[in-house]
């Protein structure tokens, strides 16, 4: 009957994985030689409709990368069978899981498994996996389904620290920048040049590892400024800003900073001319010179009547009507390079500059009047006039933009409005193809003074502490001060006038202060410019002695025995303490004690009889004193 259906020798019938087609009567027949026997038996098979029987699941995360497991657990009879709904419409049952090809019905690459109890596993979960998966399960009589939403878990990247952010490189050197980013998944690298370019993969100047670094190879001038690292997954992006700088400048001839410097000279006939050519740099430029015929020659070169220096100028010797023509200046290194051409032409009718009034000058103007610095100059070719101001800035005619300086056609610079800043030292200097001179102009503006010290409110004092009074002032000239007390007697620095001190910065020092000291004292600050006033207004504090603490009127001691009797007192200024004894001595706190006899007065006022005597019985006064008055406490002790 096959493998499903077995008969034993004791006659039991087995029938394995019963069908609804099972069902039905079943003849047992025991026959013999003898006769037969039969028994009927009747069976009816029980099928219940397939079931999933926990639905745990409806949204599940599971970190990109990691593995994917999701139980189905279903009943019924017959077994239902299990079969998975995957988010891109593939469906996973048992027919596909035997699938030796390894890939399913759409062409799917086979990364997940199906077992027997209806769990769906899947490996390295991407985010293609994300998405809603149904499990079916489904016998002959039902059939029933779990959904269940699956989430990727993305980690956003992150950029492990560098070990460097910052580089300073030679022209020519190499550089590389550490960019290592972990996330899930992997984050990719890119990279953001100073010039906003973006490179994800190397070029013939940019070579990118693996690891997200990069190597910026035989480096020049324009890669300096900052690079960013940009990594990037579907959990987000990361940045790290990485700064380059150049050790090293592109040349520059004779300070000017254009690449090409055209510039016009003028030589004598049989004269000696010298083209200068100082090239500055990092590193340092090799010069060489172009010459008409375009003979190239590098520094140093020595000829019969060229010659071309360390320093990169250009001699020449005996001039003649035919070196009229361009020499060109070429300074180069791995910066850059930076040309001069020098239009040269030789004559016979030059003259050095000359001033009008050679000697240098001071000048002095008010603030807010227009002031002329005169500068002429006579040569030939005309003089060009050039200023530079005390800040350094250099004022050329037809090349200036500040509205408050005019250079004049005849080399005057006329300020309009003079302020405090305009103070200072000018440099005039006048230059042709023959040669430089320079004078200086001193300009001093005078400033209204003004008091920089402003107390706020009443100033009060102590009596008998000295008073401080400041006024400092600033002005050009620099101001004096003078000090109106409230007598009305004035002083000014510097000077000592009994409790009066006067300093040089203005302070004004009043000594022992009473309460006549107080009123208004009246500053003033005087320069040729004008005057500028501060009043203070200044109180004494001061009250007379009041005592606080004193001794009881009467008080019995024993001979031999030490007592005391305290005395303390409140004032301003403070109160001196004296003491008067039965015998009429006076005892003052200032004295640090009596070296003779049995009193001892400390200087707080306590007053201490150390060895009494019948004879100290009597009336003992304490005074508190200050001048403005006295407090007084009597006691009357009696020894026994």
């Amino acid at each position: 009957m096959g493998s499903r259906i077995q008969v034993l020798e004791n006659g039991t019938l087995i029938v394995n994985t019963l069908t609804d087609k099972d069902a039905g009567d079943y003849l047992c027949v025991a026959r013999s030689k003898i006769g037969d026997d039969l028994q009927l038996m009747r069976v009816s098979i029980s099928m219940k409709p397939a079931k999933i029987e926990t639905k745990l699941y409806g949204k599940k995360q599971v970190p990109y990368g990691n593995d994917l497991k999701v139980d189905c657990k279903a009943s019924g009879a017959p077994k239902p069978e299990i079969s998975w709904g995957l988010p891109d419409g593939t469906v996973v049952n048992s027919a596909l899981q035997s699938d030796a090809s390894g890939r399913s019905g759409g062409g799917r690459t086979r990364r997940y498994t199906l077992f027997d109890n209806g769990t769906l596993y899947l490996n390295q979960v991407g985010m293609s996996e994300e998405g809603d998966y149904t499990c079916y399960a489904e016998n002959q009589v039902g059939k029933d389904e779990m959904h269940v939403h699956i989430t990727v878990v993305t980690a956003a990247p992150r950029i492990r620290p560098p070990s460097q952010t910052y580089a300073r490189v030679k022209p020519g050197g190499n550089i590389r920048f550490d960019c290592e980013a972990h996330g899930e998944p992997k984050p990719k690298i890119l990279w953001m040049l100073p010039t906003n370019d973006v490179i994800a993969a190397s070029n013939e100047r940019y070579l990118m590892h693996v690891n997200g670094s990069l190597d910026i190879r035989d480096v020049k001038l324009v890669d300096a400024g900052e690079y960013v690292c940009v990594a990037r997954n579907p959990g987000g992006e990361n940045r790290e800003i990485y700064k380059l700088e150049i050790d090293g400048n592109p040349p520059v001839i004779n300070g000017y900073r254009q690449n090409r410097t055209v510039i016009t000279d003028v030589a004598s006939k049989f004269s000696r001319k010298l083209l200068d050519c100082k090239a500055e740099g990092d590193p340092t430029p090799t010069i060489t010179w172009i010459m008409p015929d375009n003979i190239f020659l590098k520094a140093p070169y020595f000829g019969s009547r060229i010659n071309v220096h360390h320093n990169g100028t250009l001699e020449i010797r005996n001039v003649r009507p035919t070196d009229t023509a361009e020499f060109i200046c070429m300074a180069r290194n791995d910066g850059g390079e930076a040309v001069m051409v020098v239009q040269l032409e030789v004559t016979s009718l030059l003259k050095r500059p000359i001033f009008k009034n050679p000697f240098n000058e001071r000048v002095v103007s008010r603030f807010g009047k227009t002031t002329v610095l005169n500068c002429s100059a006579d040569g030939h070719p005309r003089p060009e006039i050039v200023w530079t101001l005390p800040n350094g800035t250099r004022v050329i005619g037809g090349s200036h933009r500040d509205t408050r300086h005019h250079l004049g056609n005849d080399g005057t610079l006329i300020i309009y409005n003079p302020r405090k800043e305009d103070t200072g030292k000018y440099r005039c200097g006048a230059k042709n193809f023959m040669g430089y001179i320079e004078k200086l102009i001193i300009l001093d503006i005078g400033q209204k003074p003004y008091i920089l010290t402003r107390p706020r409110g009443i100033i009060r004092s102590v009596s008998g502490e000295p008073l401080f009074l400041h006024c400092l002032s600033d002005g050009s000239p620099r101001p004096r001060i003078y000090w109106t007390i409230p007598g009305g007697h004035t002083l000014t620095r510097p000077q000592v006038l009994g409790r009066y001190k006067l300093l040089e910065n203005g302070t004004l020092i009043v000594q022992d202060t009473t309460l006549h000291d107080q009123g208004n004292y009246i500053c003033r600050a005087r320069n040729d410019a004008g005057e500028a006033g501060l009043t203070v207004p200044v109180v004494i504090i001061a009250y007379p002695p009041r005592i606080t603490t004193g001794p009881p009127p009467s008080v019995r001691a024993v001979t031999g025995t030490a007592f005391q009797l305290n005395c303390a007192a409140t004032g301003i200024p403070k109160p001196d303490i004296i003491w008067e004894l039965p015998d009429h001595s006076i005892l003052s706190a200032a004295q640090q004690g009596r070296r003779t006899g049995s009193e001892l007065l400390h200087p707080q006022g306590t007053l201490i009889i150390q060895r009494p005597k019948p004879s100290d019985s009597g009336t003992y006064k304490c005074l508190a004193k200050n001048h403005l008055g006295t407090d007084s406490k009597v006691t009357y002790v009696l020894v026994q």
